[in-house]
């Protein structure tokens, strides 16, 4: 029994030892992760396309990646939750199609064609987020895409 609490002390005291060397660097990391996350969002432009209803919380967004001529598109809705302290805000995004973008199908046009040919919003809010850096689509542009929209609308909202 002695010899098992020994054990589990020296157990307990390597624990440690890692959490004390490892600390400074998860908060190392979490900082680099933060400031890549700034810079990503510096570098996006969001923009309304055509005449923006005042109902902003469901519709489009178009997602151009840098450098490229695809547009990605998004159905998305947003949800608030409320507690009795705050109110936080969520997205919901559907990948519906992606497009090749030239003179005749701008932003504008993609959003009559959409309208057209998917009658459940006939008057969408519909936003342009355009990436001016190259960066990863899935694991970094898309979230922070959303999370920027969700602020972007969140102001317009107030």
């Amino acid at each position: 029994m002695y010899q098992k609490i020994v054990e589990d002390d020296e157990t307990m005291q390597q624990i440690e030892e890692i959490i004390q060397y490892a600390t400074p660097l998860f908060s190392q990391t979490l900082e680099e992760g933060k400031e890549l996350y700034d810079f990503v969002e510096s570098n996006l432009e969001i923009n309304p396309v055509g005449i923006t209803p005042m109902y902003h919380n469901e519709g489009y967004f178009f997602l151009d990646v840098f450098p490229g001529k695809e547009t990605q598109v998004y159905l998305y809705r947003i949800t608030v939750f409320k507690n009795t302290y705050e109110q936080y805000r969520g997205i919901n995004a559907e990948h519906v199609q992606t497009v090749r973008r030239g003179l005749s199908l701008t932003h504008e046009n993609l959003k009559v064609q959409l309208i057209k040919e998917r009658k459940e919003l006939p008057n969408p809010a519909t936003f342009a987020i355009i990436s001016r850096i190259p960066v990863p689509l899935e694991h970094s542009l898309l979230p922070i895409a959303k999370r920027s929209l969700v602020k972007y609308v969140g102001r317009l909202s107030a």
